[in-house]
């Protein structure tokens, strides 16, 4: 083999080639942990798809392991879907009761009021009935008429 100076290889050419091979192996060794890293996904999502019946014990509950399930990944937006409209049935359930209560105690005060109109009034005729006047009148001069009313005619002119 000749020599650099033999060949008379400019430095910088040399350099060039040289750089061109360590960027390749170092493509090269991109491109293999890229490859590893494809397989290894790979592998996670046939596991994921193999795995498709849930397996639910208490262990996983409590663990979180059911949370890294294909399944709940899967489903995940719908059981948030299903909390909201839980978390709607019972707070509309909550108002509706406060309502009824609400009504309720509002019907109970209407007869209450009621029945106390109803006893006030009972009072005031008793009160306005005309022996009871009498009787509260007694020492009074005033009396009931024991002669009937007599009609008085007038003369018209």
């Amino acid at each position: 083999m000749k020599s650099k100076k033999e060949l008379e290889i400019p430095d910088e050419l040399v350099e060039n080639v040289v750089a061109e091979e360590e960027q390749t192996t170092v493509e090269q060794e991109e491109q293999a942990e890229e490859e590893r890293v494809l397989s290894g996904l790979e592998k996670l999502k046939q596991l994921d798809e193999e795995d498709t019946r849930v397996k639910v014990s208490l262990r996983t509950i409590l663990g979180g392991d059911i949370l890294t399930g294909s399944w709940f990944r899967k489903n995940f937006f719908f059981i948030l879907f299903l909390v909201g409209l839980t978390i709607i049935y019972i707070s509309n359930r909550y108002s509706y009761q406060k309502e009824q209560i609400e009504a309720t105690k509002l019907a109970d005060t209407l007869l209450d009021k009621r029945y106390k109109s109803l006893t006030r009034s009972s009072q005031l005729l008793e009160k306005t009935l005309r022996s009871r006047v009498e009787g509260d009148l007694l020492d009074s001069t005033l009396h009931t008429a024991i002669e009937p009313s007599y009609i008085l005619k007038t003369s018209d002119e």
